[in-house]
C-alpha cells in the first residue's frame, strides 16, 4: 500500500524550520509500519527531512490560482505516472483543497486531518461544507476530541469514519530527567499564544528568585528568526529588562528545544485562543515537566490529571501558579511526577491506532 501525505504550503518539512503539522507528520511516519510507503508532498525546500520520502513541489501561485492549490494540482500530474492499485491520499488542514481534490475524481481514498477549528476554516466553516466532507472522506481525523465537537456542531453524530486522533511524541529518554531551576515558554509571538500574560505575571517574581533562569524560545512565525510585528517586538523587550536571570532564544529547532525541556522545570502554556491540541505541551509532558496551561480547547484533554490547568487565565493567575510551584517545593514535584508517569501520548500507540484505520479503509476499498 502506498500513503501520499499532502502538506499545506505554509509548512516547512525540514528539521530546521519544521512548525506542529511538518513535525506531527515527521513524527507519525517515523514510526509507521508503513514508513517506507510513505511519501510527503509539499513546498520545495532545499533541505527536507532525510527520514521521510519528501518530494518538494515549486508551485505556480497565479497559473493555479494559490499556494495550495498549485501544490495539489502538480501532484495529481506527478500521481498519473506513478499508479498504484493500493493508495490513500491524507491531506491536512485544508478542507477547501480536499473539496477540490473530491471533485477532481480521484479515484484513491481521501483523507482529511483537521488540526484547527473547522469552522475558521476555508471549506468548512458551513455545516453543509462539514457534511460533505463527511459523507465523501475515507477518514476525518482530528487532533483532539474537542475539535471533532467543533466538526459536528449542527451534524448528527452518526459517521463511522471521524476519529479523534491526537499529537504524539515518543518518549525516547528513559530515566526521569534532572530539573534545573528553568521556567520556559515556547510559541509563536502572536497574541493569542498569551506570551504577554507570561511576561506581566513574571515582572515581580523574576526579582525575587534570582536562583532560577526564566526562558522564552519563539518568533512570531514558526521557522523564521525574523522580529516583524510590534506585538512581539515590544514584548521582547520588556522581557529583557526584566534582569539578569532572563533568556531569550528566539526559533531554534525542535531537537534542540527538546534538549531544554529536558532540564526544564516548568512549562507555561498560556493561550487565550481555543488551543486545539498543542504541541509544546505535548513536549513538556513528554519530558517530565511541570505545565502550568489555560484551561482552553483540547488542552482539558491532554493534561487531564497531570498539569496545572487556570481556568478563564489572566496574569494575576498565572503570577499566582508560577508562585505555587516555585515556592512549594513538594507540589512542583508532585505535578513533573503526574507528568512523567502520565504520560500516554507515545507516537508508537497513537501511529498504530492511525496505521489500524488506513487497514481499514483499503479493507473496505478491496472488499467493493
Amino acid at each position: 500500500m502506498i500513503i501520499d501525505i499532502i502538506l499545506p504550503y505554509k509548512e516547512i518539512f525540514s528539521k530546521n524550520k519544521a512548525s506542529a503539522v511538518s513535525l506531527t507528520v515527521k513524527n507519525s511516519a517515523e514510526f509507521s509500519k508503513y514508513k517506507d510507503s510513505i511519501n510527503v508532498y509539499g513546498q520545495y525546500i532545499e533541505n527536507p527531512f532525510l527520514e521521510i520520502n519528501f518530494t518538494g513541489i515549486k508551485t505556480n501561485k497565479f497559473f493555479d490560482l494559490g499556494n495550495n492549490r498549485s501544490i495539489l494540482l502538480k501532484y495529481i500530474k506527478l500521481s498519473k505516472n506513478k499508479p498504484y492499485q493500493k493508495k490513500i491520499i491524507e491531506m491536512h488542514n485544508r478542507p477547501y483543497l480536499f473539496n477540490l481534490a473530491i471533485k477532481k475524481n480521484i479515484k484513491y481514498p481521501i483523507s482529511l486531518h483537521f488540526h484547527n477549528d473547522p469552522r475558521e476554516m476555508k471549506g468548512s466553516k458551513k455545516m453543509k461544507q462539514r457534511e460533505y466532507i463527511a459523507k465523501n472522506a475515507a477518514a476525518v481525523y482530528f487532533v483532539s476530541q474537542y475539535i471533532k465537537d467543533c466538526f459536528l456542531e449542527g451534524l448528527n453524530d452518526n459517521y463511522k469514519n471521524l476519529h479523534v486522533l491526537p499529537n504524539a511524541i515518543q518518549r525516547k529518554i528513559i530515566k526521569k530527567p534532572e530539573k534545573e531551576k528553568k521556567i520556559l515558554f515556547i510559541g509563536r509571538l502572536v497574541p493569542q499564544k498569551g506570551c504577554h500574560l507570561f511576561v506581566e505575571a513574571i515582572k515581580e517574581i523574576v526579582k525575587d528568585n534570582k536562583d532560577w533562569t526564566f526562558t522564552i524560545i519563539g518568533t512570531p512565525k514558526a521557522g523564521q528568526d525574523k522580529i516583524n510585528l510590534n506585538y512581539a517586538k515590544n514584548l521582547i523587550t520588556e522581557f529583557k529588562s526584566l534582569g539578569d536571570n532572563i533568556e531569550y532564544l528566539g526559533f531554534i529547532p525542535n531537537d534542540e528545544v527538546r534538549k531544554i525541556l529536558e532540564v526544564t522545570s516548568i512549562l507555561v502554556v498560556p493561550s487565550i485562543w481555543q488551543e486545539p491540541f498543542a504541541l509544546t505541551a505535548l513536549e513538556g509532558i513528554c519530558s517530565g515537566a511541570a505545565v502550568i496551561a489555560s484551561k482552553v480547547g483540547g488542552m482539558s484533554e491532554m493534561l487531564e490529571d497531570t498539569g496545572y490547568l487556570i481556568d478563564s487565565i489572566d496574569k494575576d493567575k498565572l503570577k499566582k501558579a508560577i508562585k505555587d510551584l516555585i515556592l512549594n517545593k513538594d507540589l512542583l514535584l508532585e505535578f513533573q511526577h503526574k507528568s512523567w508517569s502520565k504520560y500516554r501520548y507515545n507516537q508508537t500507540d497513537i501511529v498504530n491506532k492511525q496505521d489500524n484505520f488506513r487497514d481499514i479503509i483499503i479493507n473496505n476499498l478491496e472488499v467493493a
